[in-house]
């Protein structure tokens, strides 16, 4: 078994007492190597979660469904994202639904509320749930083939092979660990160095360079109000692609500098994972002003201290 040695990226401080500590890996790469890291994942794969979308939505391009469903930018956006679930984004599920002849019904990711619970009208649903959108791709393309739409959450089935050999090819690996996502979809594990090598070879490949631009072109609805995906994409003013995955993840692309950076929390702390990611950001000057909080509050406003990064990639 390989142990990953986590360290603490982000501390707590109250006074002059060290409260908490918030451990997890960082990862700077360029195309043909690891620049900087702070913590060693010791050659551990790690299950990609919810970064997995915009390769997943990489089947757009094979089976021409731009064209074939007519979708729009702002469709294909949020198919690769995470979305918050707000009427805007509920709409566009709908359409991408419509598009294919099918209605909601036919999701099978699990009913949830909305992550932005502003518009939420009281029904639990799975087109509320932050993956729906995947979902709604993956029963279009599977239309489009004349695929099960019943099964076209298992591993066995045509669409989800495709999606994994996808994955196995961006980054030239033979074989991953398999296992299912929240929303029910199979899901992948890869070491982190793979990951990036995916990434690189899907961002510089200009026959997703339309993914990349309706990504960069719908920050809010690839995420959501306050979104850490959607805050990055935007601090980064074209320049930048991010996207989280549940885990503790979140993975950063430049484009000009062709560098990625990867942030691994221990478990799923999207606070530190925040103050870690944009507090790197701006000391590699990718962004001009860092939004992160740095103090933290109690129950009553009464600011109790400050956050620190314990890292540095200079």
């Amino acid at each position: 078994m390989r142990f990953v040695e986590y360290v603490p990226l982000v501390c707590s401080k109250r006074d002059d007492v060290w409260d908490e500590a918030y451990f997890g890996c960082a990862f700077l790469y360029d195309k043909s190597s690891l620049l900087k890291r702070a913590g060693d994942d010791r050659g551990a794969s790690f299950f990609m979660r919810s970064l997995s979308k915009p390769l997943q939505a990489s089947l757009i391009y094979d089976f021409d469904a731009v064209s074939r469903l007519s979708l729009t930018p702002c469709e294909i956006a949020i198919c690769c994202g995470s979305h918050s679930g707000t009427n805007e984004h509920i709409k566009l599920v709908e359409s991408v639904l419509n598009k294919a002849g099918l209605s909601g019904s036919y999701l099978k990711c699990p009913a949830a509320k909305p992550l932005d619970e502003r518009d939420f009208d009281g029904r639990i649903m799975p087109v509320y749930n932050n993956c729906s959108a995947k979902h709604a791709l993956m029963l279009a393309l599977c239309v489009l083939n004349d695929w099960d739409l019943s099964s076209y959450t298992d591993i066995s089935h045509p669409l989800q092979q495709l999606i994994y050999r996808r994955h196995l090819e961006l980054c030239h690996a033979k074989e991953a660990k398999i296992s299912y996502d929240g929303c029910g979809t199979p899901v992948f594990a890869f070491k982190i160095n793979e990951i990036a090598e995916m990434f690189f070879n899907f961002f510089n490949d200009k026959k997703y360079l339309f993914i990349r631009e309706a990504m960069l072109d719908n920050p809010y609805i690839f995420g959501g109000e306050g979104r850490l995906d959607t805050k990055v994409i935007e601090l980064g003013k074209k320049n930048l692609l991010a996207k989280v995955g549940a885990g503790g993840f979140v993975l950063v692309f430049n484009i000009k500098e062709n560098k990625i950076l990867i942030v691994k929390m221990a478990q799923n702390n999207n606070l530190p994972r925040e103050i870690a990611l944009l507090n790197t950001l701006y000391e590699l000057k990718w962004i001009d002003n860092n939004p992160a909080p740095v103090h933290f509050y109690n129950e009553c406003a009464r600011c109790l201290g400050d956050y620190a990064v314990n890292f540095s990639f200079l």
